[in-house]
């Protein structure tokens, strides 16, 4: 047990890598073993049903965890990285283990998974209401609050987070484009005036899931229960206070070293307790 956990204690430590943008961060239940925490970057969180072409539901920033819900109802979703995106991977039982240790880490998950759907349900309305030239601008809203000017996404990424095909996306940039609004540039879209770009948009809002859900990695080490646990303790006492095997009877051996420990666990109670220790006699 203890091996194990050193093992995935080591993977949490080193195993953080950068996501190019445009590029894939986990898709569905590839990996279940492993969950990703987003340390900086956005992250579009997109959802296809039968053979449809994703769409963008949701965006995600730093603090948020994504890949803990695989195998579950959220299997049909995927996530890209929009401009560049560092996470970390963390071994699912690990999370599992720090949520069942810390229910405020369990409680921001449920937030954000709360938030998601609070998302999804805001962008499906919207898909269903607002014209494409007006959705395409408020996405380019939301990005500009998070990326700054220098929108760094090609039209085949922003036909994704729309749900269409890359055609509707070059008319509608042209529209907002003759607006004085954007400038389109090979892999990236320049926001020139916000306040026109806005003129052109839906009313929808643009915030993420709030700030108050993210989670940190401290959080999560914080929460794992250590090699030096009373189990591991218990086990270490045995081995090292375990008396001579006796041919045949092993087991005799460990019951022997056991209860000796555990003598040592009451007495100690007993003593802090203010009680002073009473003899136990084996049986």
């Amino acid at each position: 047990m203890a091996n194990v956990q050193q093992s995935a204690e080591l993977q949490w430590n080193t195993d953080r890598r950068l996501i190019s943008p445009g590029a894939s961060v986990c898709d569905g239940p590839q990996n279940p073993s492993v969950v990703y925490l987003i340390e900086a970057g956005l992250v579009a969180m997109c959802a296809a049903v039968s053979e449809t072409s994703p769409t963008c539901v949701g965006l995600l920033g730093p603090g948020m965890l994504i890949g803990f819900e695989a195998g579950n109802h959220w299997a049909s979703s995927s996530y890209r990285a929009v401009g560049s995106v560092a996470v970390v991977e963390i071994p699912s039982a690990l999370l599992r283990q720090a949520m069942h240790r810390r229910p405020s880490l369990r409680e921001a998950y449920l937030g954000q998974l709360r938030g998601r759907l609070a998302q999804a349900e805001l962008v499906a309305a919207c898909n269903a209401l607002h014209a494409l030239p007006e959705r395409c601008a408020r996405w380019l809203l939301r990005l500009h609050e998070q990326l700054g000017e220098v929108i760094p996404v090609t039209h085949a990424i922003l036909a994704e987070l729309l749900g269409v095909r890359r055609a509707g996306v070059s008319v509608a940039l042209q529209m907002l484009q003759r607006h004085g609004a954007v400038l389109q540039r090979r892999g990236s879209i320049v926001v020139l005036d916000s306040s026109r770009l806005k003129d052109c948009a839906c009313a929808c809002p643009n915030g993420l899931v709030g700030p108050d859900c993210a989670v940190s990695a401290g959080m999560i080490s914080d929460g794992v229960i250590s090699d030096d646990g009373p189990r591991a303790w218990i086990e270490r006492a045995i081995g090292v206070q375990r008396a001579p095997e006796v041919a045949g009877d092993e087991g005799w051996a460990r019951r022997e070293a056991a209860l000796r420990v555990c003598q040592s666990i009451v007495a100690q109670g007993l003593a802090l307790l203010g009680s002073g220790a009473l003899p136990i006699q084996p049986q």
